[in-house]
């Protein structure tokens, strides 16, 4: 190994590696060069701040507010570096609240950041020589004085000073806050003067506000805003009145003159509610107390409906107490009561009186009669008996049921005009025809049915101008040149839909419930329990059309079952039709080519017009031909569902054997210059029968 010079000024740190041949060789570092690098790291890291940082300045409000910011950064006053990021900030000055924010420090290279103390509120210290004086601050309470009101905010503030019997004091104070006290001082002027008080008779007592202040006559202090006054002495009515004197001052009030005191009379009749006059004047209805003046008589006068005039004269001592109690004559008149069922109770003013006929002999007043029995609609009315002479009266309960069916008319009439008469049934008879009836038709199966729900039908066909009440623009047409469009001519050309909207828009006009389901313009179904105006069921129109008053159902609507006609009975086609339609009646002539009026012909024997004839009639139910046994259908309304309904009645284009029978029944969905319809309706929504 060789020895190498040494430097000798600098202390040297070795170290010995081994050589490839496994030689040490030592290697000294200087610590200057140490520290130089040591510097050198700082610096690049310096460097590297001021190159990432940025300059952060804080606006402080005060000025003089000391701040804090978390993580590393340089600064000087309220300039900051600091690396971008979040950062907490902690500002305090002595008479603020600390703050306490956290700030973004974004990548700008210069922010400004305006940070406001909030102050602390400032004391009031309120000296005076009263006591109990209230404080308001801005007009809201804030304490009492003398004492320290506390928690003022900072800024101006308009404090008022108020205490009783004293002028109140206003000023506006400004309050500096930071937590100091200022001091004020408080000096209320009286608000009262001397008022010299007097009484005739002397020694009463007097009270001001309520508060004993000695007898009359004596000095006491009033306000200059005003005082009650209050002057009592037993034996005489108490005197109070509002009084001032201005402030400083001494008054003398006009000597007080007291009024004897009134008497009460606690005042009783039987029976109670009769009206009370004293010497005329309306006092009250008994029983009531009554104040009256002393030492004089008074008239006392009592009235009640039925009863005689009760006059009396009282007196009372002052200040006495008594009571009166008065019996009142009743003025009695009579009335015979004649009741059916003779079991029925009857009842006055709501008390029972006993069962039956009776003699009433009743105070001559207005009286709430009532008769009741179960089973039976009760009867109330208002009953007067007449004292001058004896009355009788006659009182006949209906059943449940006829008095159910007196509320119902036998017959109503639509908004448009229409009338419906009432069928009331309670019939079972056959729909169709017997297979040997001449002329019967395979779709004529027949079926039995028993009807029981009420209903109203129409007594007419609905009319041209019925329908363009719900249509203006409708049109029945004509046809080789006869026309179907008068006004009083049945309406013709409306498919079943229609009819059935019509019932709907006629429902709606007269208030009742729409019986049809509508979906854009198109009948979806029905409603079995509405009571709104509909097409009649086909069980319905038979029972109207050829039910006879022994449930028979005849053939023909005349009386006999020849064909045809010998007379003129209904709108056929007749020799006027000849040439309109290929087969008509020979020797019948009924006056019209085409559909008549309505109402032209005499109605059937249960009061209907044009079932047999004029045009034919749409059928709420749809079409079906097979026959039903067993027991009888009961209310029925047809199937369920259908592509076509039924068409029943001739027309003035019919004049066959088989048209022209009663059970002939056809069936179709769409409009036509033969077919019409008229209205029904139930009685009510549901079964009818109470």
């Amino acid at each position: 190994m060789s020895n190498e010079k040494r430097s000798e000024p600098l202390a040297a740190a070795e170290f010995t590696p081994l050589s490839s041949a496994g030689a040490r060789r030592r290697i000294h570092i200087s610590p200057l060069y140490l520290a130089l690098g040591v510097v050198a790291i700082l610096a690049g890291l310096v460097f590297i701040y001021l190159l990432v940082a940025r300059a952060v300045i804080f606006r402080l409000e005060p000025g003089h507010a000391s701040i804090e910011v978390s993580g590393l950064s340089f600064h000087i006053g309220d300039n900051f570096l600091l690396l971008p990021g979040a950062h907490k900030v902690s500002a305090r000055a002595d008479g603020y609240h600390a703050l306490s924010v956290d700030i973004e420090v974004t990548g700008e290279r210069t922010q400004e950041i305006e940070l406001e103390l909030d102050p602390l509120p400032g004391k009031l210290q309120v000296n005076s020589a009263l006591e109990g004086i209230e404080v308001l601050i801005n007009g809201e309470a804030a304490g009492s004085a003398p004492g320290l009101v506390e928690n003022i905010p900072r800024g101006p503030h308009v404090v008022e000073f108020r205490k009783h019997r004293y002028f109140p004091l206003r000023q506006e104070i400004d309050i500096e806050g930071l937590g100091r006290t200022q001091t004020v001082e408080v000096v209320l002027k009286p608000a009262w003067g001397q008022l010299q008080i007097s009484s005739v008779p002397e020694d009463a007592e007097v009270m001001i506000d309520g508060e004993p202040v000695g007898v009359t006559p004596l000095a006491a202090e009033v306000l200059e805003t005003g005082t009650l006054l209050t002057i009592a002495k037993r034996g005489f009515k108490t005197w109070e009145r509002q009084v001032s004197v201005k402030a400083g001052s001494l008054e003398a009030y006009p000597a007080i003159e007291l009024v004897v005191a009134d008497g009460t009379v606690d005042l009783s009749s039987s029976p109670a509610g009769a009206h009370v006059r004293i010497d005329g004047n309306f006092r009250g209805t008994t029983p009531t107390r009554i104040e009256i003046s002393p030492l004089v008589d008074h008239r006392l006068e009592l009235s009640l409906e039925g009863y005689a005039r009760t006059v009396r004269t009282i007196r009372t001592e002052p200040e006495a107490h008594s009571s009166l109690e008065l019996n009142l004559v009743p003025i009695i008149g009579r009335i015979q009561l004649s009741v059916s069922p003779d079991d029925a109770e009857v009842f006055v003013d709501g008390r029972s009186v006993g069962f039956g006929s009776t003699l009433l002999s009743l105070t001559a007043r207005d009286h709430q009669l009532q008769v009741r029995k179960e089973g039976y609609e009760s009867r109330s009315q208002e009953i007067r008996p007449r004292p001058d002479h004896d009355q009788s009266l006659d009182i006949r309960l209906l059943t449940l049921e006829q008095a159910y069916w007196a509320k119902r008319p036998p017959q109503v009439t639509s908004s448009v005009g229409a009338s419906l008469k009432l069928i009331r049934p309670a019939d079972s008879f056959t729909l169709g025809a017997a297979r040997r009836e001449p002329g019967r038709r395979a779709n004529e199966a027949q079926r039995n049915v028993r009807l029981e729900r009420p209903f109203y039908i129409g007594v007419h066909e609905i009319t041209n101008g019925q329908f363009r009440s719900f249509r203006g623009e409708h049109s029945s047409s004509a046809v080789r040149g006869q026309t179907l469009d008068m006004d009083n001519q049945p309406v013709v050309k409306v498919s079943w839909n229609d009819a059935a909207l019509f019932c709907n828009w006629l429902s709606r006009r007269d208030g009742l419930p729409v019986f049809y389901a509508e979906s854009n313009g198109l009948v979806t179904g029905w409603d079995p329990d509405s009571h709104g105006y509909r097409l009649p069921t086909e069980a319905e129109w038979a029972l109207a059309a050829r039910v006879g008053p022994d449930g028979t159902a005849m053939m023909f609507p005349w009386n006999d079952n020849t064909y045809p006609p010998s007379t003129v009975i209904e709108n056929y086609a007749d020799q006027g039709a000849a040439e309109i339609v290929n087969f008509v009646l020979a020797n019948y002539d009924d006056g019209f080519a085409v559909s008549a009026p309505v109402g032209s012909f005499r109605p059937n024997q249960k009061g209907f017009h044009d079932m047999s004839g004029n045009v034919s009639e749409w059928i709420n139910d749809y079409f079906e031909i097979r026959p039903v046994r067993g027991e009888p259908l009961l209310d029925p309304t047809g199937p369920d569902s259908g592509d076509r309904h039924v068409i029943r009645g001739a027309s003035w284009a019919r004049a066959s054997r088989s048209e022209l029978r009663l059970a002939y029944r056809n069936a179709g969905r769409d409009g036509n210059l033969e077919t019409g319809f008229r209205v029904a309706r139930y009685v009510d929504k549901a079964m009818a029968e109470p």
